[in-house]
């Protein structure tokens, strides 16, 4: 331990130089003012850029500072607060949805849930960014287990974050909970919880695996599919609270009337099913949450459309005119003036926000101040699993686009070890956000252009993200204002957020795989499957395979999995793309299903080196689930820019 704080704090070193390599040379002497504020050039990162009337260049790029340099205090949180806003916005949205589902009621008028949803959101909401300090810490560590060949952690500027691939399965699995099995939204959550920490397992078990074995059968052509098709997924819900909120967008504009309907129902041996009936649906509601609004306004207003142009127009502003930070921490800023726009209007002398929930949180909150009880479903099993495997090859490319970012070497034992410590990173932090009543974790890769942008790549900014994380989560009256965060002003960034999830799926497979008429073939009909779904989502859940009187919990336990599967697209489309890619053989002409011609490298620490890194090289490293990533010009660093950094201008998401 004493060794491992000695060389992320007390010693500065090369970044290009391994801590195995690192002597025992102390640590130079420093001056109060570098030991505070440290020698980094702030003018650059704060500077504005005006690219359409400016002659200059503006203001040079500092020096690299690598992994193991010095930043000083004030740079390390300042850099550190950089890494945290630009997380912010995305690790906040999946709790947010999911809780959502708490404040929705029966046929009869029962509330989902048992508790206060106002109070339930607010707490998963700091869970979140509790959780994701922790594990970042972790991450940026990199501690060694024992003297095996292994690590915790990938010892580099990497931060975790909320897994967006896990959102669709939620909902979905506790939706059915709910309306069919009549359980509360807090045991249905638990029962998700449960089977997270089961499928946990999973990048933990790969972690231990040669990587070119689950590369071989999760190519880019199927890990681009699942990404873009769980943007496409989730950015419906996007614009539905753009328009005002979700639940007034599915029921808006129609009068009082009968129409038909399913209600739960239960046969003789206690098999529950959804019965069809006729129900009297009263008329359209109004958009608004009395809890945190005075306005309520139909779905779709031209006021709610407005708030959200104004996020989303903020995003394109900073992109063009921003500083490196306000480029960096875009999409919270964006946030955060859409927020202040609202608090300041009035309809009609009512006030879009209220403080109600602020006021009533309590100052200091941390974990376990809400508990769900840990149950199991079993037909989640299957989309969760391909979940997890999804993000851990992603993780793999992710780690080496920081190594390469950072200016270290991608190849070798000590670049092995790291991407395998980040992998088994990524599957303690799913079993440990589990067990603290989160959504799992996952490895960001926004935090790359990060780097590039700003030219540090020190642990020291990492620890202090870590740090912001934790702080935001443990203040209660942050987690109460995120909750009051009208929905048309989160809609116009998540839209956003969601959009570059589909934009880096559509990266992963041209820049992957060839397209081939392999690939092409491939791609049509996981697309076709998984759009019909995602378009008309009854068609797998009406007839497909009703449940019987006779039906017995094992078979409808298998008949739950199979009907899951198929009505998430996602997983519908993974299915099918996994399937014919193992089915239909190679061309000829291109006998690579993930490109051919990358280079070789001379050394592993396993003997086959040349496969495994090549592997390393061409593993798919968008990471969906890091939706907060906000769009970003390359720096004009002294040096080329890593092969895994976007070129068109965007950050990775």
């Amino acid at each position: 331990m004493a060794s491992w704080f000695k060389s992320a704090f007390g010693r500065q070193s090369q970044s290009v130089e391994l801590p195995d390599m690192v002597d025992n040379t102390p640590a130079p002497r420093r001056s109060v003012r570098e030991l505070l504020i440290g020698t980094y050039d702030m003018r650059y990162l704060c500077m504005p850029v005006f690219p359409y009337f400016r002659k200059d260049k503006g203001v040079p790029p500092p020096r690299f500072f690598g992994t193991y340099e010095f930043l000083g205090i004030f740079i390390a949180l300042v850099m550190g607060l950089q890494h945290a806003l630009a997380m912010v916005g995305g690790l906040i949205t999946p709790p947010l949805l999911v809780s959502n589902l708490a404040f929705g009621k029966r046929s009869d008028g029962t509330p989902y849930a048992e508790g206060n949803p106002s109070e339930i959101q607010r707490y998963l909401v700091q869970a979140a960014l509790i959780v994701c300090g922790i594990m970042t810490f972790f991450q940026v560590a990199g501690f060694r287990i024992g003297k095996s060949p292994f690590q915790l952690g990938a010892g580099v500027l990497s931060c975790m974050g909320v897994s967006f691939t896990s959102v669709p399965i939620a909902t979905n699995v506790i939706n059915v909970l709910m309306k069919e099995q009549k359980y509360s939204f807090e045991e249905a959550y638990g029962k998700f919880l449960g089977t997270l920490m089961l499928c946990g397992t999973i990048p933990i078990f790969l972690s231990f695996l040669p990587i070119r074995v689950i590369k071989k059968v999760f190519p880019p052509i199927v890990c681009g599919v699942v990404i873009m098709l769980i943007g496409v997924h989730l950015i419906a819900a996007g614009f539905k609270n753009w328009g005002g909120g979700a639940f007034c967008a599915d029921n808006y504009l129609h009068p009082p009337a009968p129409r038909a309907c399913f209600l739960p129902a239960s046969y003789p041996n206690g098999t529950s099913y959804l019965q069809s009936a006729s129900c009297w649906v009263p008329p359209g509601v109004k958009c608004g949450d009395a809890t945190k609004t005075e306005v309520f306004l139909p779905f779709g207003s031209q006021q709610y459309i407005g708030l959200g142009f104004v996020v989303f127009f903020t995003i394109i502003f900073l992109e063009i005119f921003g500083s490196p930070f306000m480029r960096n921490a875009g999409v919270i800023l964006a946030l955060l003036f859409g927020y202040l726009i609202a608090a300041c209007l009035k309809f009609e002398g009512k006030r879009y926000v209220t403080t109600t929930k602020i006021d009533m949180a309590p100052g200091i909150t941390f974990l376990w101040t809400k508990t769900f009880p840990i149950g199991f479903y079993a037909p989640a099993i299957v989309p969760l699993a391909i979940v997890f495997i999804i993000t851990s090859i992603e993780t793999v490319g992710d780690t080496a686009a920081t190594l390469e970012a950072s200016r270290m070497l991608t190849s070798g034992a000590d670049a092995t070890r790291r991407i395998k410590g980040a992998l088994l990173n990524d599957g303690i932090s799913g079993i440990f956000s589990a067990l603290a009543t989160s959504l799992p974790l996952t490895t960001f890769a926004q935090n790359n252009g990060v780097i590039s942008l700003t030219n540090v790549a020190s642990r020291q900014a990492g620890f202090a993200a870590a740090f912001w994380l934790f702080l935001l989560g443990i203040l209660g009256k942050v987690g109460a204002w995120i909750t009051t965060i009208p929905e048309c002003v989160l809609g116009g960034m998540t839209t956003f957020l969601f959009a570059n999830v589909i934009a880096s799926g559509i990266k992963i497979i041209i820049n992957g795989d060839p397209l081939t008429r392999r690939s092409r073939f491939i791609l049509a009909c996981s697309l076709a499957l998984a759009f019909g779904v995602e378009l008309v989502p009854t068609w797998a859940t009406n007839q497909l395979w009703p449940i019987t009187p006779g039906m017995n919990s094992g078979v409808r336990g298998i008949r739950d999995a199979i009907i899951l599967v198929l009505s998430t697209s996602f997983t519908f489309g993974a299915v099918t793309a996994l399937i014919l890619n193992l089915l239909i053989p190679l061309d000829s002409s291109n006998p690579t299903t993930t490109g051919a011609g990358h280079g070789k490298h001379d050394s592993d620490e396993s003997g086959d080196a040349t496969e495994h890194d090549k592997d390393i090289s061409v593993l798919p490293s968008a990471k969906a689930a890091d939706v907060a990533a906000v769009p970003m010009v390359d720096a004009p660093a002294p040096h080329k820019a890593p092969a895994h950094e976007d070129g068109d201008g965007f950050s990775r998401v």
